[in-house]
């Protein structure tokens, strides 16, 4: 396992805000209608045998019981105290799980590494994105996979309604980092092959901001108006589709080439 590398990073987003949110939640894995879980099914390899996967930011997990669903054992990393309730939750589940840590992904330094390590919607919070990318690759085994999926608050489009309609919000996200090509920029230093990249479903929308003014409630009706236009775009559009997503696999060392004595 590779030492873990020193990241200066100011994060978007006080703790206080995910605990806060978190406290009365419960774990959970997200419906099967769901566009990021779908593009998982069918994107993500099923575990052959026993694989690990470890969620970097995982409450409540709803992806992450996907994984587990699709047969690898898995970890997850918190800060938030909620993550204490994932273990037995994901038991009941009747998934296989490991470990479940307290922890700052960018101080910890796991155990092991993992044969798939992933996060959603964790890197935008940063403003040194690429470092905390970077120590994500660090922690996959050769022949691994990364998964990395944000929101696309970077399409214009989405970028226009968010401005509108979820500034507040919009403001603890770090429009740099909702670029599937930079990622795998930083991934091919990192000595991975990119599987794909790009961004998943057709265009919805929503708003984690305080309660709209009249200007805004205004901008929702038409909103509401052409949104059934805007969805009979065709998924994967980077304007308007709601996910940046990108898989990426850690090639595996070339052994030594012999030499004569």
């Amino acid at each position: 396992m590779q030492r873990a590398r020193k990241i200066t990073h100011t994060t978007l987003v006080d703790q206080s805000y995910w605990d806060t949110g978190y406290a009365g939640m419960r774990p959970m894995m997200a419906p099967t209608d769901d566009v990021v879980r779908q593009w998982m099914e069918t994107t993500i390899p099923k575990a052959l045998g026993e694989q690990h996967a470890l969620e970097v930011g995982c409450f409540p997990g709803r992806y992450l019981a996907v994984l587990g669903l699709m047969g690898y054992v898995v970890h997850g990393v918190d800060r938030t105290p909620a993550v204490d309730r994932m273990k037995a939750a994901f038991d009941t589940m009747g998934l296989r799980t490991g470990e479940f840590t307290q922890a700052d992904f960018l101080a910890h330094r796991p155990v092991r590494n993992y044969d798939l390590v992933c996060s959603f919607g964790f890197i935008e919070h940063f403003t040194d994105w690429r470092g905390v990318l970077a120590r994500h690759a660090d922690h996959v085994e050769p022949g691994g996979l990364l998964v990395i999926g944000t929101p696309n608050f970077r399409g214009w489009v989405q970028h226009l309604l968010h401005w509108c309609l979820d500034a507040t919000n919009l403001r603890r996200h770090h429009l740099g980092a909702m670029v599937p090509s930079l990622w795998a920029d930083v991934l091919l230093s990192q000595g991975f092959e990119v599987i794909m990249q790009g961004h998943v479903g057709r265009f919805e929308f929503w708003s984690d901001s305080p309660p709209p003014n009249v200007f805004q409630r205004a901008i929702g009706r038409a909103l509401r108006w052409i949104t059934p236009t805007l969805r009979s775009v065709p998924p994967g559009n980077a304007a308007l589709s709601p996910y940046a997503v990108l898989i990426a696999r850690k090639k595996i060392p070339a052994p030594p080439v012999a030499t004569d004595a």
